[in-house]
């Protein structure tokens, strides 16, 4: 009788814990009934062993400074309209990031590109499996540029009122995430001999620091 003891607690738990999870009006029937299947059908997939690509960001946070200057300085002030100033050299650099990409074939590896704001970058020569790390482009300067002169030309003030105007707007954005667009993200493409593989996307959060400077 003793040995019996565990095997019947273990029984009485697990109908406590049926009855606890689902509700009274049913009990008694899912203790001894298992519910229905649903529409869920499950398969293994048609095919041999498929290839795969990974693409991930694989650097320090970017942060971009832009200068903003009125196209002139004639009063009142408040009137100003205001132009980027920072060259668009100066914030491609800034733009620049360091991504890690991978790829694999159960074949052969027969493309694999990079697109973003800087354009495609094409792999050659080609290596199956294939790794390592490149640096590109990640934020269109337009989107950049766009985003700080839509801030200093809406908020206009008397820039030498003190106390009445802020000179600088700090901004986090995320490739592909409103205000930024999706042309500022970087796409990776590859392909192996039995077909294309999935494109892998990446984007880039960074901090955008819009200046004011009469």
């Amino acid at each position: 009788m003793t040995k019996r003891t565990p095997t019947i607690t273990t029984l009485a738990a697990a109908t406590v814990l049926v009855a606890l999870t689902w509700p009274a009006d049913t009990r008694a029937q899912i203790a001894t009934t298992p519910p229905p299947s649903g529409n869920l059908n499950l398969k293994e997939s048609a095919g041999g062993p498929k290839g795969y690509s990974v693409l991930l960001p694989a650097g320090k946070t970017p942060e971009v400074f832009a200068i903003l200057r009125p196209d002139s300085t004639l009063p009142p002030a408040e009137d100003w309209t205001w132009h980027v100033d920072t060259t668009d050299a100066e914030l491609k650099a800034m733009v620049n990031f360091k991504w890690y990409a991978q790829a694999a074939c159960p074949d052969d590896l027969t493309m694999l590109k990079a697109v973003g704001p800087a354009g495609t970058l094409t792999q050659n020569p080609l290596k199956n499996p294939i790794w390592g790390y490149f640096s590109t482009q990640s934020f269109t300067v337009d989107t950049l540029k766009d985003i700080c002169l839509d801030w200093a030309n809406t908020n206009k003030c008397d820039f030498f009122e003190p106390g009445t105007c802020d000179a600088n707007k700090t901004f986090n954005l995320v490739g592909g995430v409103n205000p930024a667009t999706s042309a500022d993200r970087v796409r990776l493409k590859a392909s192996c001999t039995s077909g294309a593989l999935p494109d892998q996307v990446g984007a880039v959060s960074l901090t955008l620091r819009c200046s004011k400077e009469p």
